[in-house]
């Protein structure tokens, strides 16, 4: 959702901003559960959400989180914000990812989060080295996103394109670790539970923009694999979506009032 350059992202959201809601109730419902878990929010807390899209998970840690402020929903897709304001407690921003991290006054907040959108940035190495530079003490970074080693049960000509679209979370955290920030790494799964069809419609509708390059015909013809191979005596089904946590905080010096 993040970076302009990444046309096929803008042009995957654009496509998909009607039914991107709908399509990821699930992944939604997983995500928010696992933020609420992993970040402990203060009700005073100024927090944004880069790649906020739609602003649906937004709303929900925003209630979960029993915040007093709104959060802010950043994102380059006009598509998806004209839905992220109809939300409770989200406030919109048009921004890239790049564009937000390089004025040093939007680093107000106490929580940044990015969920699933981190493979979108063109380049986040230099943003960690605004976050070094910019990042106040005690505010804290968080990341959600997956590793290439997918447990989704992708058809075969799907893996490929999922993989190649990650992000590189070894390097990410090396880079960020070698400029002094605190980084905590976690592996978390969320369990889906659904039907079989209702996994296919998700990926009809391309639920994420890893699979946009696909044709219909691919999608068909993966579906059809995965009847034929894998659910053909199945109705509902279990997916576990693996996702890595990584958790950025610049500490607090000691005695400073900051």
């Amino acid at each position: 959702i993040m970076d302009a350059s990444s046309s096929y992202s803008l042009e995957h959201y654009r496509e998909t901003a009607d039914l991107f809601n709908e399509s990821n109730c699930e992944t939604r419902e997983g995500a928010g559960k696992i933020v609420l878990g992993k970040i402990r929010f203060d009700e005073n807390d100024f927090v944004v959400d880069i790649g906020g899209g739609t602003g649906s998970l937004t709303q929900a840690i925003y209630r979960g989180a029993r915040l007093k402020r709104n959060i802010l929903c950043v994102d380059p897709c006009e598509s998806m914000l004209t839905l992220a304001i109809q939300n409770d407690g989200v406030t919109s921003l048009k921004s890239t990812a790049e564009e937000f991290f390089s004025h040093k006054e939007n680093y107000a907040f106490d929580k940044a989060l990015m969920l699933s959108c981190i493979h979108h940035f063109s380049d986040p190495f230099t943003i960690f080295k605004k976050w070094a530079e910019w990042l106040r003490p005690g505010s804290t970074c968080f990341i959600l996103t997956r590793p290439p080693n997918t447990t989704l049960p992708f058809f075969r000509k799907a893996i490929p394109f999922f993989e190649k679209s990650v992000a590189d979370v070894p390097a990410m955290v090396d880079c960020l670790r070698h400029l002094g920030l605190k980084v905590e790494v976690s592996e978390e799964g969320m369990v889906l539970k659904m039907s079989k069809h209702r996994w296919y419609s998700m990926l009809r509708v391309r639920y994420m923009s890893h699979l946009h390059n696909l044709t219909d015909q691919d999608i068909e013809e993966g579906i059809a694999e995965l009847e034929r191979e894998k659910f053909f005596d199945k109705l509902n089904i279990t997916i576990v979506d693996n996702i890595t946590a990584i958790t950025v905080r610049k500490e607090k010096l000691p005695f400073s009032n900051e």
